[in-house]
């Protein structure tokens, strides 16, 4: 296991946010300047998202990278061995290449924690160990590169077994994409804000999340949280009301897309705010 940060800040009282006491703007910058809200550990996410080409335009498909053959994230139970390789030679910390050289990976634990991995040194199109295991990859960044200055391939994390995709960095880049984020325990989270916007055609999404309608209490289905329909080549932003998300809820956007070709793309952002209870 490689050695990691891990964000267990002190459990005080619930937390809460008081209905029009803060817009947006003042709690995304009072917990970005402070790290807290109201004396308590705050951390907020800027959460991006792209996907070109889709299964289907009958079927919800998450907004990732990776995925371009499936329609759904993978679902891992933190048992998996994990592996990141690149399709090109020149990602590589041997030289070094220059490509991307190491990576971190940011996940969800098998215990619910927030974990930032050691960067892990890549090998080009030689698979190399990713040294954790996770139940919910979060997003993946290029921490040391060449003189490219940029992934020279596309960076996949994947299951060893069946070489199913988890992450990917794409080529040209330097962070993963994916539209996907998980409450760790101890936290609540809010969405603030969301933005998307479609490209070559129509885009239906959807903001999904594992949560109870009613309640706002964890459930293991994913339910419609907002939606947004956008005719092609047109985008949008949209400040939810500060949407209550419990601790160990996963959030993604998906979409229902009116084409599946490779020029057709779906790109979404969106602010969580996570709130120590």
């Amino acid at each position: 296991m490689c050695a990691g940060l891990v964000w267990r800040p002190a459990i005080t009282s619930a937390s809460s946010i008081t209905p029009g006491a803060i817009s947006a703007a003042d709690l995304i910058q009072t917990v970005q300047t402070t790290g807290q809200y109201r004396g308590k550990a705050a951390f907020c996410y800027n959460i991006m998202g792209r996907r070109a080409g889709f299964t289907s335009t009958s079927v919800l498909n998450d907004v990732v990278e990776f995925a371009n053959g499936t329609a759904a994230i993978p679902v891992l139970t933190g048992v998996e061995p994990l592996e990141i390789v690149s399709s090109s030679a020149n990602d590589t910390n041997t030289g070094p290449g220059t490509g991307a050289n190491q990576v971190k990976v940011t996940y969800i634990d098998a215990s619910n924690n927030l974990v930032e991995s050691a960067a892990i040194l890549l090998n080009g199109t030689t698979a190399v160990a990713a040294g954790f295991t996770a139940i919910e990859p979060l997003w993946m960044h290029v921490s040391t590169v060449g003189t490219g200055t940029i992934a020279a391939g596309n960076i996949r994390l994947r299951i060893v077994s069946g070489s199913v995709e988890c992450e990917q960095i794409s080529a040209g880049g330097n962070m993963s994409l994916s539209s996907r984020f998980m409450i760790p325990t101890g936290y609540t989270g809010y969405l603030a804000t969301w933005n998307s916007h479609a490209i070559n055609n129509d885009q239906d999404l959807r903001m999904r999340a594992q949560l109870d309608p009613t309640t706002r209490a964890f459930s293991a289905p994913y339910h419609f949280i907002d939606n947004d329909y956008l005719p092609s080549n047109t985008g949008s932003s949209s400040f939810p009301p500060f949407l209550k998300i419990p601790a160990l809820a996963r959030i993604k956007v998906s979409t229902l897309s009116a084409g599946t070709g490779a020029t057709i793309r779906a790109e979404t952002t969106f602010v969580l705010v996570i709130i120590a209870n």
